[in-house]
């Protein structure tokens, strides 16, 4: 498992666009790490790596059980936390998978190899019509190899490690290797999703904060050359695709200081925001409990509510909005675990900066990226974004330590 182990990490990227194919690569790493703590337990719990996991784990899931005794539908709120318990686990077996530098660079370059391989599927969508497996752009906007207009969004939150492995290319050669940016950056403008564009940025910014501190040599011109050759080409790209002209003038709505202009850029969301406030007001505590949104939705909602004229029985799945979605399934008890989340991974990750961890930042910058108290895009406790943020913790928190040690 120490040489190979990666592999299977790897594979959860790898079955990402097959609905919920990432489950059978997460169950298992779950069922891997069970086995390690039979074998190796007591060793395990005094690692330094498993005690920030279990930390940042906490923060998350203590108020996803104090959500339950008032949780509106019981249910889906106690399955939700208790599949949460297999995050840890997981990561458990990357604790021990990735103790060694090669099997950490390999992982980082099987990453950015799926990564490539989905651009280029959804690149070829743009291009000719539809991808290698016959799905057709949805609304204008490219899917790649996924069924659902997910992976703008997954993109986003995995561009830092693509920026790393880059990186250390640029620096043994060249730093045309740069360039490679261009087409990352067309398939998330193209995927049309406004909350993949946020997190893309906020995930730039990170990054080149990064590797500033870290280049032994800057070349200033070059970074400049660099920039605007990626600036034109994005302006390019923007130009000859009408899908994404109309994606930018009604996002351009956002500061009109029109409700109906801010409520079309913000895909009619105003309303479900006002409604999930209502909520809070009389939840703020400990919340309705997790995956409750749609249920109560309609016991809130505003006589006009458009949501409610399409099915008067059930509301929007989430908030579409992170912060809120917190709040209003876990309360104020809730929010101040995320607040200490992001506290603790800021903290880390600046100290891992520091140290010259190239493995810990990156992922570091992912997770952090994907949990963005601003982001409105995938549901904090669905599937898919749960899945995803917590299978980069544990690849984080393996990290943290350098290899071998």
């Amino acid at each position: 498992m120490r040489q190979h182990g990666w592999w299977l990490i790897a594979a959860f990227v790898f079955a990402s666009p097959m609905g919920k194919g990432f489950e059978v690569p997460l169950a298992l790493m779950t069922f891997g790490g069970i086995a390690l703590m039979f074998k190796d337990g007591r060793a395990i719990w005094r690692h330094p790596s498993m005690r920030w996991l279990l930390l940042l784990f906490v923060c998350i899931w203590l108020p996803l059980v104090t959500a339950l005794p008032d949780a509106i539908t019981f249910e889906p709120a106690a399955s939700t936390a208790l599949a949460y318990v297999r995050f840890p686990l997981a990561g458990v077996f990357a604790l021990y998978a990735l103790r060694d530098e090669a099997s950490r660079s390999k992982l980082f370059i099987a990453i950015t190899v799926l990564l490539s391989l989905w651009i280029a599927d959804g690149l070829l969508q743009a291009a000719i019509g539809h991808d290698v497996f016959g799905y057709q752009p949805a609304g204008g906007r490219i899917t790649g190899p996924f069924a659902k207009l997910t992976m703008g969004l997954i993109l986003a939150v995995l561009a830092p490690i693509y920026f790393e492995v880059i990186r250390r290319y640029a620096a043994r050669s060249s730093g045309w290797y740069w360039l490679a940016l261009l087409p990352y950056s067309a398939a998330i403008l193209l995927s049309g999703s406004r909350a993949a564009w946020g997190m893309y940025a906020a995930g730039m910014v990170g990054f080149a904060v990064y590797a500033y501190f870290t280049a032994p040599r800057r070349h200033l011109g070059r970074a400049i050359l660099i920039v605007l050759l990626c600036a034109a080409s994005i302006g390019a790209l923007i130009a000859v695709s009408p899908p994404l002209q109309d994606k930018l003038r009604v996002t351009a709505g956002l500061f009109s200081g029109n409700y109906e202009k801010m409520d079309e850029a913000t895909s009619i969301r105003l309303p479900i925001w006002k409604t999930g406030i209502n909520m809070v007001k009389e939840h703020w505590l400990n919340g309705i409990g997790a995956r409750g949104f749609r249920y109560i939705y309609p016991q809130y909602a505003a006589p006009d509510d458009p949501f409610m004229k399409v099915n008067p029985t059930s509301g929007p799945t989430h908030p579409h909005q992170i912060t809120l979605e917190i709040l209003i399934e876990t309360g104020v008890i809730g929010l101040l675990g995320f607040v200490a989340f992001l506290i603790l991974m800021l903290r880390r990750t600046w100290q891992a900066m520091r140290a010259g961890n190239t493995y810990a930042v990156p992922l570091g910058l992912s997770v952090l990226v994907a949990t963005l108290p601003v982001n409105a895009g995938i549901a904090f406790y669905g599937s898919i974004l749960s899945a995803l943020v917590w299978w980069l913790v544990a690849l984080y928190c393996a990290t943290l330590i350098q290899a071998d040690n």
